[in-house]
């Protein structure tokens, strides 16, 4: 039987004058709901409002049905879903069929998953499969499109916590059965998904691939640029981004923006939008973007892999503000994500490299070493280019050559349009030059002739070289002020005045505080400073 669109749904409940009619239109609701509630969600609410509330309330697949309408697009508020979904609960039972019940978990675990409730949405999930690999009864011709559903969904669940190897798995599966068992919203989420962890993982190329698989489901205008294909958005944007510029992003936001509103993609969307910031020289605003992000992931449970990537990001723009002291404060709260999606390790490496500490540089990066070809493509190409740099600057010329080629191979395979901007030019352009005698790819010599000379100027921070807030603590230290009194005169931790105090003793090649003293002394640090 051909599934009803939404205006036959309508028309239906129009000429329904009794009961009778009213059933039947239901019926019609009940076959053709799975397939329309994403993109209709709000006219299928309104039908089921306008039939005699004692046709369909305790019926547990109808109130699903309304339950998974607040998840549509268009819809403004997520958590009005679980009241629904809490009395369709109550309505199971075991003489229930099984595809019923199964479906009733899949749709309330996406609703959890929505807001963030990352654990009891993997609960709700499982109890779905469980029920699908029970000795019940569910046609092949319904278990087939549960099972894909199944698999989407708890793909889902699993990327947003980070645990991207089976969310991968889970996604390919649901993708190879999306065509002929899926919804078209669904298929949009099952390929953007696909697209987001290959561009983690730093396969761009394949990320694309889904990306364009995406766009190719023949979904609506408003599917599109809705929350289901959000991932594949965000993924399309921040690949353009490394690979042309800036410039690539113009046009993109406005979708990006339309795309995230009011979904779990909301934190990755204002990260997307910083990443930009961050990309074309402006720090603060990505900061307060940044900021807005991690609050928009206060309540998840557990936390999302996100947040490791904003942690990731804010080490950065320190970075860029000139202020290593708040860098290190980040990147002491932070662990790598699977396969190093995120690495810590690199920034570790690149702040004592330009502290003029190469071997301790090194060590950064051993964890990222240990990876090997695991270790995600996306942020391969600094840690050999870190490693290349230390090594050339220990005059360990033939190993620095090996590593810096393979950080040319790894940026010139992505396509990267800015790389290198972790390692001071001067640097950089010394590689460069000892490169360009070497045998190289075609796309490799390509890459080399357009870095010459353009590299991104990145200033080395000699072992003077501090930060306004070290330069104040620094003053603090002089004065003879503790720890403690110093973290209540600058309204900051202990801690941060511990950490800014590991980087002011590096920097100032010290290991004491009366050395630190001294030091700060002879640079001229004793003068007070005003406070308002």
């Amino acid at each position: 039987m051909a599934i009803a669109d939404v205006s036959t749904l309508e028309r239906a409940f129009a000429v329904a004058k009794n009961d009778e009619g009213f059933t039947l239109a239901l019926d019609e609701i009940s076959t053709a709901w799975p397939q329309l509630v994403a993109l209709h969600g709000y006219r299928i609410r309104q039908l089921l409002d306008s039939a005699p509330q004692e046709l369909w309330h305790s019926d547990p697949w109808l109130v699903t049905c309304y339950a998974a309408s607040f998840r549509s697009i268009g819809a403004s508020s997520r958590s009005a879903a679980l009241p629904y979904f809490e009395a369709a609960f109550s309505l199971l039972d075991p003489t229930t069929p099984a595809i019923v019940r199964a479906t009733h978990h899949v749709h309330h675990a996406a609703a959890l998953r929505s807001l963030g409730r990352l654990d009891d949405a993997l609960a709700s999930i499982s109890i779905a499969s469980s029920i699908a690999d029970s000795t019940d009864v569910i046609p092949l011709a319904k278990r087939i499109p549960l099972t894909a559903e199944i698999a989407l969904h708890r793909g889902a669940i699993y990327l947003h916590g980070g645990d991207f190897d089976r969310a991968k798995a889970d996604y390919r599966l649901a993708g190879s059965l999306a065509e002929t068992n899926l919804s078209v919203a669904d298929q949009l989420d099952v390929f953007g998904g696909l697209a987001l962890i290959q561009f983690l993982l730093g396969d761009n190329e394949h990320a694309l691939a889904y990306v364009a698989r995406a766009e190719s489901t023949g979904a609506s205008p408003a599917l599109r640029n809705s929350r289901f294909n959000a991932s594949a958005v965000l993924t399309e944007l921040l690949i353009a981004v490394n690979q042309r510029g800036a410039d690539a992003a113009e046009g993109k936001l406005d979708r990006v923006q339309s795309c995230i509103a009011e979904s779990e993609w909301e934190p990755l969307g204002l990260y997307a939008q910083a990443y930009l910031d961050l990309y074309v020289g402006n720090p603060h605003e990505g900061l307060d973007l940044l900021r807005a992000s991690l609050h928009s992931l206060d309540e998840w449970q557990p936390i999302s892999f996100v947040a490791t990537e904003i942690g990731g990001l804010r080490a950065a723009a320190f970075l860029q503000l000139g202020d290593p002291g708040a860098a290190w404060d980040v990147l002491a709260q932070l662990t790598p994500t699977q396969h190093h999606t995120v690495c810590p390790s690199r920034l570790v490496a690149h702040l004592r490299f330009v502290t003029g500490d190469f071997r301790g540089a090194l060590d950064a990066l051993g964890s990222c070493e240990a990876l090997g070809d695991t270790h995600s493509r996306r942020t391969l190409a600094d840690v050999f280019l870190i490693k290349a740099a230390a090594l050339f600057c220990l005059n360990n010329d033939e190993k620095s050559d090996v590593a810096f080629d393979r950080s040319l191979r790894i940026a010139a395979r992505s396509r990267l349009h800015s790389p290198f901007r972790l390692v001071p030019s001067e640097t950089v352009q010394s590689m460069l030059t000892r490169a360009s005698t070497r045998s190289q790819p075609l796309e490799v010599g390509a890459l080399i002739k357009r870095l010459d000379g353009l590299t991104v100027i990145l200033r080395p921070q000699d072992s003077l070289s501090l930060s306004d807030r070290e330069r104040s603590i620094a003053r603090e230290l002089v004065r003879g002020s503790s720890s403690t009194q110093i973290a209540e005169d600058l309204y900051i931790s202990v801690n941060t005045v511990k950490s800014h105090l590991k980087s002011i003793y590096r920097k100032l090649g010290v290991t004491s505080r009366s050395e630190a003293i001294r030091k700060a002394r002879e640079l001229g640090l004793q003068v007070e400073i005003t406070r308002d």
